[in-house]
């Protein structure tokens, strides 16, 4: 069914018209903000996400030469803790020798 072409110039249908476009134009430019702001959104995770694998590259180095030197450190208390050769197995026997006026 088509309206009668003197509709058209009617104000009501001049008002349904202008209130539609400025719909449409709102709906657009907010499906436009949300698109920057999305995009805006997914630059800051970005960067955020550089940052985050920056600073785990350096707390894997900082890790590794901790571990490194818990291990030269734990190396030479062994080192230094070893029985002399010969005795191995045994404790050092106490020191009967003196002679304390007997």
């Amino acid at each position: 069914m088509k309206k009668p072409s003197g509709e058209k110039d009617s104000d009501e249908y001049r008002q349904r018209r202008e209130r539609n476009n400025l719909a449409v134009k709102k709906s657009r430019m907010r499906s436009k903000q949300k698109a920057v702001d999305t995009q805006q959104r997914v630059n800051e995770l970005k960067e955020e996400n550089e940052r985050l694998e920056a600073k785990i590259k350096l707390l894997s180095k900082e890790l590794s030469v901790l571990k490194d030197l818990f291990l030269e450190h734990a190396h030479n208390l062994a080192d230094n803790v070893q029985p002399p050769a010969g005795t191995e197995g045994s404790s050092p026997a106490p020191n009967n020798t003196s002679t304390n006026g007997q």
